[in-house]
């Protein structure tokens, strides 16, 4: 409505008033509306000049001697009551509400009662410096809201107060507050601080304009009342701060494997509940978009497929707290869980993949509002009351592949100068199924080349898990016997990270030499030559022929290069080569001479022999070489000469010998002794000789006749008496006769006189007793 200045009639009006209230008992009037300028405390910029500052600028700064020191209590606000009964603030934030708010005197009346809201820790009566508005400001507006203490007194804007007329206090309804959020007591309800001013005169001079002059300012230092109580305005619980932490190792090698953690929190708050909704792992947050997973900690349990690449919730203990998530005052929530990564496909530059994780839940307060903690959780999307902990960052690392590179040749040995040999070149697999299959990239040999490009062209490069990669292709391997052919294929190939596995293998393939063999045939001419008797300077003379060969199943020439014989010994030097192949050629050294397989060629040599008829003389002969090689042969044959005779002209002489056994037996009484024994009276002793060297006695070693052994006989030996047991004697000796006995005469040994083989044996009293015996050899032409 419009605003009447005019004082006198301002006060009419106000007797009036008060005298229809008087008469009709009217105590107060609609509250539906507002009392106070709106836009003083929600407009774009509700901020203001404190009361203070103000009071300083109104008075020119000429008054400034510090802050006002507020003891008065002339007009003060006894409550609040928050229109929204779950209205609520963050500490330490600038909030606006709405709010019926209970106005009342302590004096008869004032005029332009003016609040002043801080909107920072300090207290409105204290200055906050030149330029800085920091309060906001209840300016009511004079008798709007319609209750008796509500009134215009002065016709201004701004209005005043009376308990005259009855009540002391009045209410603005629904009125929109602009405040600090604290709470110094805290008990989680919102500290209402004010500072009310007032002027205690009646003057029409207080205005709803901008500052300094909006509303009133206190007359002097003390004309001013500051206060501070709860209000029912839920003071928003602090925030907690969340812990993730690692209980697990953080690496583990390709595909992956199981990482535990656990995730805790205490609520901060001593007097307020926190209330959970929601707990999640966020795994690889900022991640090239594979993995970037959210896990409910809540939800069930999943068994890993090793094949799939993922996240999976392996294990969790992490639960709802009962009555809808409640976490009581300083309580603390913790948990433990275990997350399985399997990332089978990791960085192509085998570096680690990396997996930067946090941990987020949802918060609320008891009136189900978010409760906020700024941007804990900007890594990742989040909304209002969404808390975040600490990133713990875990890491796959890659595991390079494998292969194993076989190459085997058949054969493994050929022959000079060479054959063609089959080579397989084989590549396995060694990789595990996360790096499988692996690609062949490279497959080079030292002495073929780039096989992938020629000899295994057009095979399947790729090698699954397991698999193996087989490649034939044969080759001429040719060379000198004892020479080795090897050589070597080396292979690379890469698993679905580029990563490498490399590896080679040889083939070996011996160049065996073909034996080279010789043959020799010594041939003797003539083979039967005359004995050349005693005579030393007497020969027969032989021509000997040496031919020799070399094998035609060989491959390499022979060089010859000595002939020895067992009888002649080295003829190298007389071994001219003087044919070849069965043609005359010049004759030629045999050290050097050299043939080729299937050739052949001889040389002949002379000798003169000597021997007797019936002699035969066999000589060998050996031959030596060497092939290109470097293997030595050889060869050997032999010869027969048998030596005949030359009209023989022959003489015969004999000679002989006999073995004489003599047995004596005494059969008479008495024993009796051997006193003499004689062969044509020669006494019978070892080495006797017959006077005309006819014979020689041999009587020293045992003779043997008729398969008995004899002893040699002893003069003087005693026969005992017959019947004694030593009545016989026997002993034996040999007449070794003399040579070239003509065989017209005869021998004889005669048992008469002295001439034939005479025993004697006497008794004790000297009585002899003669034995003889005659022996003849004759002789017969």
């Amino acid at each position: 409505m419009k605003r009447i200045k005019c004082k006198k009639l301002i006060r009419a009006l106000g007797i009036a008033l008060i005298s229809s209230t008087t008469l009709y008992g009217v105590t107060s009037l609609s509250t539906a509306d507002a009392g106070a300028y709106d836009w003083l405390g929600m407009s774009e910029d509700p901020t203001k000049f404190c009361m203070a500052d103000a009071y300083l600028m109104k008075a020119g700064n000429k008054l400034a001697q510090g802050s006002l020191n507020c003891t008065a209590n002339d007009v003060e606000i006894t409550k609040v009551t928050p229109t929204d009964p779950n209205a609520e603030c963050n500490l330490g934030d600038v909030f606006t509400f709405n709010a019926d708010v209970t106005v009342r005197t302590n004096a008869n009346e004032r005029w332009d009662t003016t609040f002043y809201l801080p909107l920072t820790e300090q207290s409105p009566q204290v200055v906050q410096g030149a330029g800085l508005r920091n309060c906001s400001m209840i300016l009511p507006i004079p008798g709007d809201s319609g209750e008796t203490a509500d009134v215009q007194l002065d016709g201004d804007q701004c209005g005043d107060i009376t308990k005259a007329l009855g009540p002391d206090e009045y209410v603005l309804t629904n009125e929109p507050i602009t405040m600090l959020c604290a709470d110094a007591d805290g008990n989680n309800q919102a500290d209402f601080t004010y500072c009310a001013a007032w002027d205690n005169i009646d003057r029409d001079n207080c205005t709803y304009g901008e500052d300094p002059y909006a509303g009133q300012i206190p007359n002097n230092k003390s004309k001013c009342n500051c206060d501070t109580f709860n209000i029912d305005v839920f003071i928003k619980p602090t925030p907690p701060v969340i812990t993730k932490t690692l209980t697990s190792v953080s690496t583990r090698s390709e595909p992956g494997g199981t990482f535990s953690y656990t995730v805790s929190f205490t609520n901060p708050n001593a007097q307020t509940s926190l209330f959970i909704t929601s707990l999640t792992d966020e795994i690889d947050i900022g991640g090239e978009g594979t993995f970037d997973t959210s896990i409910n900690l809540w939800g069930p349990t999943v068994t890993p497929d090793p094949d799939v690449d993922g996240l999976y919730l392996k294990a969790t203990n992490c639960s709802m707290p009962a009555n809808g998530g409640e976490i009581l005052p300083s309580a603390t929530y913790s948990c433990a869980f275990t997350v399985h990564i399997v990332d089978r496909d990791l960085p192509n530059d085998q570096s680690p993949q990396f997996y930067d994780d946090l941990v987020k839940l949802a918060l609320i307060d008891k009136n189900g509002d978010a409760v906020v903690n700024g941007d804990s959780c900007s890594a990742i999307n989040s909304v209002a009351g969404d808390h975040c902990s600490n990133e713990v960052r875990v890491q796959i690392t890659n595991l390079p592949p494998a292969i194993t590179v076989t190459k085997t040749a058949n054969p493994t040995e050929v022959l000079e100068p060479g054959a063609n040999v089959e080579f397989t070149v084989k590549v396995q697999n060694d990789a595990a199924f996360w790096d499988s299959p692996l690609i062949l990239t490279v497959l080079n040999d030292t002495d073929f080349g780039d096989l992938l490009a020629d000899e295994c062209t057009g095979i399947s490069t790729s090698i699954a898990l397991g698999g193996t990669y087989t490649c034939k292709f044969t080759k001429f391997i040719g060379g000198n016997a004892g020479d080795q052919h090897s050589n070597t294929v080396s292979a690379t190939a890469i698993d679905d990270e580029a990563d490498k596995a490399t590896g080679n293998d040889s083939a070996m393939v011996d160049i065996r030499d073909v034996p080279s063999s010789i043959t020799l045939i010594k041939t003797a001419n003539p083979t039967e030559v005359l004995e050349t008797g005693d005579d030393p300077n007497n020969y027969s003379n032989v021509s000997y022929n040496f031919k020799f060969k070399v094998n035609a199943a060989g491959v390499d020439d022979v060089t010859f290069k000595t002939l020895t014989d067992n009888k002649f010994g080295t003829l190298t030097g007389q071994c001219m080569v003087n044919s070849k192949n069965g043609n005359p050629i010049t004759p030629t050294a045999l050290n050097g001479f050299v043939l080729q397989p299937g050739d052949y060629a001889s040389c002949d040599i002379t000798k003169g022999l000597q021997g007797n008829a019936g002699d035969t003389h066999v000589n060998i002969a050996t031959i030596t070489g060497v092939d290109e090689d470097g293997q030595d042969v050889d060869a050997s044959n032999d010869a027969t000469v048998t030596f005949t005779p030359q009209a023989p002209d022959t003489d015969m002489a004999f000679a002989t010998s006999m073995l004489v056994v003599l047995e004596l037996t005494n059969a008479g009484v008495e024993n009796v002794t051997l006193t003499d024994l004689t062969v044509k009276g020669v006494t019978v002793a070892h080495n006797n000789t017959h006077p005309l060297s006819e014979f020689v006695i041999l009587n020293a070693a045992n003779g043997e006749h008729a398969g008995v052994s004899y002893s040699p006989c002893a003069i003087d030996t005693v026969l005992g008496y017959n019947g004694s047991g030593s009545e016989h004697y026997t002993c034996a000796f040999t007449i070794e006769l003399k040579p070239g006995v003509e065989n017209t005469d005869n021998i004889k040994f005669l048992a008469t006189g002295v001439d034939g083989i005479v025993a004697v044996v006497e008794d004790d009293e000297g009585t002899q007793i003669v034995n003889g015996v005659t022996v003849e050899v004759n002789t017969v032409e």
